[in-house]
């Protein structure tokens, strides 16, 4: 039997066994983003995912570790 797991799930249970300093805020938006854009054909969502991290690297300065 197959267990299907919702991604958004197991990409936050991965970060907390990373023990990274990684806000569970940035990656919801990240997967979000993705979610989102998955089948937009101008393929925008790289610079998109881009221009969120680095706002939250401003925001949250320079203590956070990706």
């Amino acid at each position: 039997m197959t267990i299907k797991s919702e991604p958004l799930t197991v990409l936050l249970e991965v970060k907390a066994a990373m023990d990274t300093t990684l806000s569970d805020e940035l990656v919801r938006a990240c997967y979000q983003l993705q979610s989102d854009h998955q089948y937009d054909k101008d393929r925008t969502t790289m610079k998109k995912m881009q221009a969120l991290v680095e706002e939250v690297l401003v925001r949250d300065g320079d203590d956070l570790l990706l």
